[in-house]
């Protein structure tokens, strides 16, 4: 009887992991704040997900080619330079962003002059889904929108794949968002290609940190992390101006929202 038992447990146990369904999506991410329209460098990235979990990255030394990379440096719409990039524009880790269902927090990372780790609960998004409908690659996907930190965004997603995943930290569906982006497509993350359900592929369970970041890691909450952006805004004044005479564009005269996709009020 207590073989019985015992084999039985193994075989549900045995289930139980293989019978978890993991993904892998590939988007192309573009962040342009306060520029009006996606004008920004064109990042691959990619979302690794299970039922308990998804992994998030962007702008990772290892989905770029540097040199394209550089050849995006300076951005025009209609003949009329938009952004100047100046400097490195990946990391060896990415930026990240990690969801736990279970414990319905974020953890993720941002690289200004220097890395920053923060921690959050997640925000429920009160999605409003739409009667409009579209195909994307080889998916029948519904519209659907939602307010997040100061920007109406809109969401393409398809329940072919049925997880409540996304890019960044848009998620909260009854399908997997294959594109998303806000009003002016300042931020825009658009479909590639996906893989669901894959064998063998692991899911991160927690972000990529360096070494020489682990030593001194600390996490930061939304409201630190909105204090640094309007120390940063008013530190990039100078550097702005300067750029702006070098290059003849005109300096921008926002605040935060010329820093960051979130608006933290």
């Amino acid at each position: 009887m207590k073989t019985k038992v015992h084999l039985y447990l193994t075989i549900l146990i045995s289930f139980s992991v293989f019978s978890q369904k993991t993904g892998k999506v590939n988007y192309g991410h573009i962040e342009s704040p306060g520029k009006g329209g996606p004008v920004g460098l064109d990042f691959n990235s990619h979302l690794i997900f299970d039922e308990k979990q998804s992994y998030y990255v962007t702008a990772k030394d290892s989905l770029e080619n540097e040199n394209e990379i550089e050849n995006q440096r300076i951005k025009k719409v209609d003949g009329e330079i938009k952004q100047v990039y100046v400097g490195k524009h990946t990391l060896e880790q990415g930026k990240q962003v990690y969801y736990n269902r279970a414990k319905d927090s974020l953890w993720w990372n941002k690289k200004y002059d220097i890395s920053l780790y923060g921690a959050e609960k997640n925000t429920k998004l009160n999605w409003k889904i739409e009667n409009e409908t579209k195909k994307i690659g080889n998916f029948n996907c519904k519209k659907a929108m939602t307010d997040f930190r100061g920007h109406t965004y809109t969401a393409w997603f398809t329940e072919d794949i049925p997880v409540s995943y996304g890019p960044w930290k848009l998620n909260g569906l009854p399908g997997l968002i294959l594109e998303a982006y806000d009003t002016n497509k300042e931020f825009y993350v658009y479909f590639k290609s996906v893989e669901y359900p894959v064998s063998n592929l692991k899911v991160p369970s927690k972000l990529n940190i360096p070494n020489y970041d682990q030593r001194n890691l600390r996490w930061i909450n939304n409201l630190e992390y909105k204090s640094f952006l309007e120390e940063k805004v008013e530190k990039n004044k100078t550097k702005a101006i300067m750029l702006a005479k070098e290059y003849g564009v005109q300096v921008a005269t926002g605040g935060m929202k010329d820093m960051s996709i979130e608006i933290f009020e």
